[in-house]
């Protein structure tokens, strides 16, 4: 980057912030403290929680939205406003359901009013973006948004839809996208730790072995929602180069809290469980930012000592014949739980149990990418995000791969934001990256009855000439070693008439390696190419090369018309955005 600084927005399930650096020294990054109201809970970072007054205009992001919202709760006066959290995760639900995602796609508030996700997303990063800038015009030393090159984070999990909704909603809050760059989480979190040359990590090693030319190691990002894993080969010159394509799910910290809720909803019953997140929401939030706390302890004792307000036993109570401990009694979890008025104490063995579904699923995951052939002699796993600050985790890891030597950062939830900073100084760290999928572009051919299935042989209403639709026009297969600023597939395409002006082509990705026609199972539309082809000198001789880049965190096109070698326009729109 060019600029004075580089700012890093790590935009999280859970928490969100920001860090920054000089070009003069890119190493040293600051990061702000926000003030929480409790020591106990991270102060680099503030929960990712939107507040929105009736007519849907900004009031307070963070541990300021979480505040106004807990006493507007306790006033009775929370219904009229939108309280978001934890939104983040309903543009992951939208990869993994298939549905096209755009900016028309709604988010529900915490008591299921929706608005545009655009919208809530925005709001997040336009605070953020102000709030580095006004904290330098108060200290004197301000800073022009001009001399601000900017990065956001987005897990590397997430499909080409999604970045470019993130992109849409960056822009949206003012930052210039010929200023901004994408960073993968878990890529961000590897080039920190591999800068850091003298950092000392929990292990007692340090990095200079860890880092060394030549050897491989695997990045396990956990954070709230998802799990982000890949693996790195160091080359010569401190290059990264991607083994593995990058794979998860979303087993973070939120499955911890989805276990423990439904431990409660076990005893409670589902339909009170509602009742009480509806008309008890200030007492509910609190039950939760208490069960975080308790995540992040590194405690050995016997009993946790969970808060919980009266209301929730009362109510429950006044509905039912039983006490809630009476009808604990008649669970699972008689002799691990105890009710004793505004706590519950239950055993370590309860209280871990909530982190079993999420460890299995990451632990099952890392033996599946060690077990691949092209990362053979990975010994070292690195474990970065918030959620790798829990032992329970750590130590499920460490014990499921006792060969492997487990490295876990100082700061590990930090890891990815101050990453994220150095990756905006310097792009050209990650060298290569694998394609997670066969991309091509959908078109048409003159048919040909040697290559083409006869049923496909369809006759042009306008030419008369015999064509073949649905051709599945590859420009990358699965699994090919993707280089940075390397062109990826070079195609020259035709118009079909003389007088056509704009073509556009559906891009579309499969996991097989040769898709023939677009339309074959495990075909999927990604979105379209739009191409400019408005100079018609030439007619049907036109033809139009378009150079694709896959070598990024995003894919990138550029086009040229063969005969002038002028550039054409060309874009992507991977969002379900038509009218």
């Amino acid at each position: 980057s060019e600029k004075l600084f580089v700012c890093a927005i790590d935009f999280g399930t859970t928490y969100s912030g920001y860090a920054y650096s000089t070009r003069q020294n890119p190493i040293k990054i600051y990061c702000p403290h926000w003030h929480s109201g409790s020591t106990t809970l991270i102060s680099y970072k503030t929960p990712t929680t939107v507040l929105l007054d009736e007519q849907m205009n900004f009031l307070a992001f963070g541990y300021e939205a979480e505040k106004k919202y807990l006493e507007l709760a306790e006033d009775d006066a929370s219904d009229d406003f939108y309280y978001f959290r934890r939104f983040k995760m309903i543009l992951y639900d939208k990869l993994r359901s298939g549905e096209r995602l755009s900016t028309k796609t709604t988010v529900s508030d915490i008591i299921g009013k929706e608005m545009l996700a655009v919208d809530v997303f925005s709001h997040a990063i336009k605070y953020l973006k102000d709030h580095l800038l006004k904290e330098h015009k108060d200290r004197g030393t301000s800073i022009k948004d001009l001399d601000i090159h900017w990065v956001l984070t987005v897990p590397a999990i997430w499909d080409d839809p999604a970045k470019q909704f993130m992109r849409k909603a960056a822009e949206k809050a003012g930052i210039d996208s010929n200023r901004l760059v994408i960073a993968l989480e878990p890529e961000a979190a590897s080039i920190l730790c591999k800068e850091l040359q003298l950092a000392k990590y929990e292990d007692g090693s340090d990095s200079i072995n860890v880092f060394s030319p030549g050897q491989r190691y695997l990045v396990l990002d956990a954070g709230g929602g998802t799990i982000d894993m890949t693996v790195h080969e160091v080359k010569s010159g401190g290059k990264l180069h991607e083994l593995s394509r990058a794979s998860g799910g979303d087993w973070g910290g939120v499955l911890v809290d989805k276990t423990f809720k439904q431990m409660l909803i076990d005893i409670v019953g589902e339909e009170f469980m509602e009742e009480y997140c509806r008309f008890n929401t200030a007492d509910y939030i609190d039950v939760l930012r208490d069960f975080e706390i308790k995540k992040r302890e590194k405690s050995e004792t016997k009993l946790v000592t969970l808060k919980i307000s009266p209301t929730f036993s009362e109510n429950f109570k006044k509905k039912n014949s039983k006490s809630i401990s009476q009808k604990t009694k008649d669970t699972k979890y008689a002799k691990l739980l105890k009710w004793e008025g505004d706590k519950i104490r239950m055993d370590r063995e309860l209280f871990e149990s909530f982190f079993t579904p999420s460890c299995k699923h990451i632990v099952d995951h890392v033996g599946e990418i060690l077990s691949n052939p092209k990362v053979k002699g990975t010994k070292v796993i690195l474990m970065v995000g918030g959620f790798s600050e829990s032992a329970i985790l750590q130590d499920a890891v460490r014990k499921a791969f006792p060969e492997c030597r487990v490295v876990v950062p100082h700061e590990a939830g930090l890891a990815v934001l101050k990453g994220a900073v150095l990756f905006g100084h310097d792009q050209s760290v990650v060298a290569s990256r694998v394609a997670k999928f066969t991309y091509g572009i959908g078109c048409s051919e003159l048919f040909d009855p040697k290559k083409h299935d006869p049923k496909r042989k369809t006759k042009d209403k306008r030419d008369g000439k015999e064509r073949c639709h649905c051709i599945f026009s590859k420009h990358v297969e699965a699994g090919d070693v993707l280089i940075l600023n390397e062109d990826q597939g070079k195609h020259v395409y035709h118009p079909i008439y003389a007088d056509q002006t704009t073509i556009s082509f559906p891009v579309y990705t499969s996991k097989e390696p040769n898709p023939m026609y677009t339309d074959e199972p495990g075909c999927n539309l990604l979105g379209t190419l739009e191409m400019d082809i408005s100079d018609i000198t030439g007619g049907l001789e036109r033809g139009f090369e378009a150079k694709f880049q896959f070598g990024g965190t995003e894919i990138t096109v550029s086009a040229r018309n063969v005969r002038t070698n002028e550039t054409a326009a060309a874009e992507f729109n991977f969002l379900d955005d038509e009218p």
